[in-house]
């Protein structure tokens, strides 16, 4: 049986591969968004992650909230089984943009798969905001939609408060944040025919199918170009979230990326590789967050004047400059995520890729060994990346259990995150680094000298300091 998850967490701060999920919440529903199920998980503060303080004073939570939590590992074995149930159906609000990459790289760490919720045993997943985003458009009486100084806004919390979407508790816990969701899902789904077309978008052939539907443009020697509208909450109001795009096929090294070139920004051609202002070309994923609607009038007509003004100039552009348009066809084609050669493990996931059946075999084992014998199976264990990962569990989540030399090799992960030295600094796969003692501590004296904060903030802050300084 098909269901949805509505789904959102909380976390310890913006880096989806060095922050922990906090708290995870869920409400099960059927296609007709009946609730079934609601689940509801608290995840203990690792002593390896340096807390941001402005992720706290927007959630606050708790040293007791979490103290009273499941370890990580156990935490994501649990909702690693709820978001795999067979027919789940993901979806939140801005989750594809967010939470579910938060989710892939806590599940990598803890030896889970990271993408079987994604498309194994019916398994997908969707998003409720380019959903609420097309309603907006081209539904605007569905709901009421906020605006903040004169501007549209498309933030759940103003939505719900707007609306009354939820009668009790507050924005940015995970279980309000999820009945917001639901109820925000139940009103637009009245208009049933915009609801179930909305929906297709995150279907991978469908959304294939329409895309592949739009007339072409153009051609190349790079085959058929197609103009059309994409919807994006990136976009930002003052184009109502919308920008004509044209197609420049496929990624050659992620042939699961479409490439799509702006066509409302200033002249795109002559392409220089390496300026910093170039053309802006956005990569999609069948059945992921952003739409592509076609060129049709009742679509088109609703792009601002400049926009389609842009977009023409710039098609007479790449018509007139077929080697410039071929140059930069190629670069995006061929572009390749950087090597980043002293990445951390926990953030190797994209870098080191898929898991291997080997792998996999590993995996099995540590997961069916009891806690005090994890140690023992890491010992035993062929892949040295799934070795060095399981060691991390161990050394976190049951350091009683770890040997001396997991725990001295911890200790010197620690140690890098009190240094002060750039030559210390742990480097996520975006070229970042961990937040470490001392950026936190000035984040901590910035956000108290701006001000504004209620008791319950302050007192968060003075934990969170202290907190800080015992790392």
């Amino acid at each position: 049986m098909k269901t949805l998850l509505f789904y959102d967490i909380e976390t310890s701060g913006l880096s989806p591969a060095f922050d922990q999920v906090l708290t995870f919440a869920a409400i099960r529903t059927d296609m007709a968004l009946n609730e079934i199920d609601r689940y509801d998980v608290t995840v203990s503060l690792r002593p390896d992650i340096v807390p941001s303080p402005g992720a706290f004073i927007t959630h606050r939570l708790t040293l007791d909230d979490l103290n009273a939590g499941l370890c990580e590992y156990e935490a994501m074995t649990l909702i690693h089984g709820i978001v795999n149930k067979p027919g789940t159906i993901s979806i939140g609000y801005n989750t594809l943009g967010f939470d579910d990459e938060f989710l892939r790289f806590a599940f990598y760490r803890n030896l889970l798969d990271p993408y079987t919720h994604q498309y194994a045993n019916g398994c997908s997943r969707m998003d409720l905001l380019p959903i609420a985003t097309l309603y907006r458009i081209f539904k605007p009486g569905q709901v009421r939609w906020p605006e903040r100084d004169g501007k549209p806004s498309m933030k759940l919390e103003l939505i719900s408060l707007e609306n009354n979407l939820v009668r009790s508790g507050r924005a940015h816990d995970a279980m309000t944040d999820v009945e917001a969701t639901l109820e925000l899902a139940r009103r637009l789904a009245l208009e049933s025919s915009m609801w179930s077309y909305s929906l297709d978008f995150f279907d991978k052939k469908t959304d294939q199918a329409r895309i592949e539907a739009i007339d072409e443009k153009f051609q190349s020697v790079f085959g058929r170009h197609r103009v059309a509208i994409m919807v994006s909450v990136s976009f930002g109001a003052g184009f109502m979230y919308m920008a004509p795009v044209v197609s420049l096929g496929h990624s050659t090294a992620y042939s699961n990326q479409s490439l799509w070139l702006r066509l409302d920004n200033a002249e795109i051609l002559p392409f220089e590789p390496d300026s910093v202002t170039g053309p802006f070309v956005i990569r999609k994923r069948y059945g992921e967050a952003k739409i592509i609607l076609p060129p049709l009038e009742r679509f088109w007509g609703r792009l601002t004047e400049e926009q389609r003004s842009r977009c023409e100039a710039n098609l007479a552009l790449i018509k007139g400059d077929t080697d410039g348009f071929q140059k930069l066809v190629i670069h995006h084609r061929e572009f390749k995520y950087p090597f980043v050669p002293d990445l951390d493990l926990d953030a190797s996931l994209y870098q080191s890729g898929f898991f291997s059946r080997q792998d996999k075999t590993d995996m099995g084992l540590f997961h069916q060994a009891s806690n005090d014998q994890k140690m023992g199976v890491v010992s035993r264990m062929s892949s040295a990346r799934v070795q060095a990962l399981a060691q991390r569990i161990v050394v976190r989540n049951f350091s009683d259990l770890a040997t001396s030399q997991a725990l001295a090799e911890h200790g010197e992960y620690l140690g890098r995150l009190r240094s002060s030295s750039s030559d210390d600094s742990v480097r996520g796969y975006r070229n970042d680094v961990k937040l470490t003692c001392g950026p936190a501590r000035e984040e901590v004296d910035a956000i108290k000298a701006a001000g504004g904060l209620d008791g319950e903030q302050e007192a968060i802050l003075e934990w969170l300091a202290g907190y800080i300084t015992t790392l």
